[in-house]
């Protein structure tokens, strides 16, 4: 049996608006299910990345892996957002991919991980003030990463949407020494509508997914005259959106107020 939904889905690099539209209220939906017993799954950065990271690596069939803070619990951690976006999938729903880092840094374990699996694509979201740690910066260099042998980690970091534009340059700065390519997007959903900005963030990762495979292509061709910048996303937006706020018990109102403001 032909699978048309996820011929439909995937016919172009652009979603439709209507696929757009279920994702958004996927996304919605993750953010205030009250019956996830995983807490980083539910605040609205990592939500939000799980979502369009599920969406572009679903079309390619490659194997996600999410990191998140925290211990390895029992529960599982549910299905995929596209198991619900595309029930009709010839493969059948799939059951969403958790790596638990504890108190360890998400991205430094997204790049241990990666290293033992050539095929893997691992997702960490991070901040700045995390990746800058003196103490774990050297574990965070993309340049541990060998394209030829190792799989791809594709960092998402939080920055406040109303950042001086001097501290976005130094964090660039940063990152690229680091060995990181980097692309922001801004999501404020008081100035776009909800279908422009996934529109955006969709196509972007279109763009990085060929990127990537591109820095893989070179590296088997043995064409690369330097490592790669591998991509990084750096996500600016409302500070109800940092990651450390959400998982903070202090800022638990907070973390509150993030999900009504999707209402």
């Amino acid at each position: 049996m032909i699978d048309v939904s996820a011929w439909v889905t995937h016919a172009t690099r652009e979603p439709s608006d209507d696929f757009l539209t279920a994702l958004d209220r996927r996304w919605r939906a993750a953010v205030t299910d009250s019956t996830v017993n995983c807490a980083p799954l539910t605040d609205p950065l990592r939500a939000f990345v799980i979502a369009h990271v599920d969406r572009a690596a679903h079309k390619r069939r490659l194997r996600t892996v999410v990191v998140l803070p925290g211990e390895t619990h029992e529960d599982d951690h549910g299905f995929t957002p596209m198991s619900d976006l595309v029930p009709s999938d010839m493969f059948g729903p799939q059951s969403l991919e958790v790596l638990h880092c504890g108190d360890e840094s998400a991205l430094a374990a997204a790049l241990e991980l990666a290293k033992t699996d050539p095929h893997v694509l691992v997702v960490p979201v991070i901040t700045e003030r995390q990746f800058a740690d003196i103490d774990i910066f050297d574990a965070h260099s993309a340049a541990l990463l060998r394209p030829e042998y190792h799989g791809v980690v594709l960092p998402f970091m939080y920055a406040p949407l109303a950042e001086p534009f001097d501290e976005a340059i130094e964090r660039e700065d940063l990152l690229r020494a680091s060995g990181w390519g980097t692309y922001t997007v801004d999501v404020d959903f008081t100035l776009q509508e909800p279908v422009d900005i996934h529109r955006h963030v969709a196509v972007l990762l279109e763009d990085l997914c060929d990127e990537i495979s591109q820095n893989k292509a070179d590296a088997a061709a043995r064409v690369l005259l330097s490592p790669p910048l591998w991509p990084l996303v750096t996500v600016r937006a409302p500070e109800t959106w940092d990651p450390e706020r959400c998982l903070s018990a202090d800022d638990a109102r907070d973390a509150e107020g993030a999900r009504r403001e999707l209402s």
